[in-house]
């Protein structure tokens, strides 16, 4: 009797323990998918390209409304904004995320989540979009990278 008890106790432990770095997992790809939408939005201020592209793996490959993107043309579209910031615009963006739900099989997983992105220019709402994500990442190292998303603007309801 004492040893199924000891069985079980040890199952329950050992169980615990990996449902304890399921969700330290789930909380990393998260943080990596919100440090995407807040690098984007305060690169105006911040012109750190690296903040947005060191969460990308080398790889990456990406549907934004029906248009390929890869981590090259991220990295183009960051220096033409800079450019454009260098010659006085005051075009700023602002990115949100919601409803994030995170699944990992193992060293690879998938979040799907809501997005808003907005541009302001002169402190006024020039443009919005909102739609839906799915997210892929892997893990290298002890970092989760984006390897892939597809991105669509929400239909409006006809």
């Amino acid at each position: 009797m004492n040893t199924r008890l000891i069985y079980a106790l040890l199952m329950v432990c050992l169980s615990w323990t990996g449902v304890a770095w399921s969700a330290e997992e789930g909380e990393a790809i998260e943080r990596t998918i919100k440090e995407a939408a807040m690098a984007a939005a305060t690169f105006s201020e911040t012109r750190d390209k690296q903040a947005l592209l060191k969460l990308y793996t080398k790889d990456y490959v990406g549907i934004q409304d029906g248009e390929t993107e890869t981590r090259d043309s991220i990295e183009k579209w960051l220096s033409d904004y800079e450019s454009e910031l260098n010659k006085g615009s005051t075009l700023r963006f602002i990115g949100a995320v919601s409803n994030l739900q995170v699944r990992m099989p193992g060293p690879t997983a998938w979040a799907t989540y809501d997005y808003v992105f907005q541009a302001i220019r002169k402190g006024e709402l020039e443009a919005q979009d909102s739609g839906q994500c799915t997210t892929l990442l892997r893990k290298e190292g002890s970092t989760w990278l984006i390897q892939h998303e597809h991105c669509s603007k929400t239909r409006s309801m006809k």
